[in-house]
């Protein structure tokens, strides 16, 4: 059973709409009541299964790949973990339109697909921002993607880069402003620093407790790509415009999602770090 997400409980016994098939849950713990139904739209749908195909080309296939993925209309967007029902239940944000939506998904699969309801770190979010516009260009939506990625920019100036990497995912009920922006214009830098191709091997690159293992990752680069890595990572890199003369810099490359795994609001929100239900 799905969970309230403003509560967190679990939400009574739903009811399925005659001739549609969408299901709906109403808590009864909330006042006004949340309501919650599953996602039946087949577009929608259909690109969400792009976006797990797409990750497990770039990531490799999570060892639950096998577990189902309900995706469902809720309050914001997230990934959360039920160990219990061995299922993943993702809720994007009621009133988002289909590019919203979409973005959302690209997110939240992402999650899905690496954090596994297991890892909580700017690493893990700064990459579902990534995969999300990487995925927007790829399908049809270039000019979404560009608005979107100007959007995190703009809001990257309100969270200095400590704040970025001194934030809890897990802990922090709500994130510093800006968080998702200066998660994004991060990645971007590191793009632009190492290729895409080094820098997706941060998503399963973890140390024996779990934790992205970003020093490791480093250390694995070229001395030159360090040098890189570590001007992205210093705070004393100018932080509210990382890249002051350019106009566009830092855009991903409309690569495909090829080359097989590495080997080691309603408005567009795009939701937080996945969760793995108590």
């Amino acid at each position: 059973m799905p969970r309230c997400q403003r509560t967190f409980e679990r939400l009574p016994e739903g009811a399925t709409s005659p001739g549609t098939g969408v299901r709906r849950w109403v808590c009864a713990c909330c006042d006004p009541p949340e309501a919650y139904e599953t996602l039946r739209d087949p577009d929608l749908l259909h690109y969400a299964g792009l976006a797990e195909n797409a990750c497990a080309a770039d990531f490799g296939r999570p060892a639950d790949a096998s577990r189902p993925t309900l995706l469902l209309l809720g309050l914001r967007p997230e990934c959360v973990l039920e160990p219990v029902d061995r299922r993943y239940d993702i809720y994007l944000a009621r009133g988002s339109d289909p590019l919203q939506m979409r973005l959302q998904i690209g997110h939240e699969v992402f999650h899905r697909c690496c954090s596994q309801g297991r890892v909580f770190h700017w690493t893990h979010e700064m990459l579902a921002c990534l995969v999300s516009l990487r995925l927007l260009r790829r399908h049809g939506a270039a000019d979404y993607a560009a608005r979107e990625e100007a959007r995190y920019r703009e809001e990257a100036r309100a969270c200095p880069l400590a704040a970025l990497l001194a934030a809890d995912p897990w802990a922090s009920a709500e994130y510093p402003p800006g968080y998702y922006g200066r998660a994004c214009v991060v990645g971007l830098a590191l793009s632009e620093a190492v290729g895409w191709d080094r820098l997706r091997r941060l998503a399963r690159r973890l140390t024996p407790a779990g934790v992205p293992d970003v020093a490791g990752w480093r250390d694995s680069l070229p001395p030159d790509m360090r040098i890189a890595v570590d001007t992205c990572l210093s705070p004393d890199t100018p932080e509210n415009t990382p890249f002051p003369n350019r106009t566009t810099s830092g855009t991903i490359p409309d690569t495909d999602f090829s080359g097989g795994p590495p080997s080691e609001s309603a408005g567009g929100g795009t939701g937080g770090a996945a969760r793995a239900a108590a």
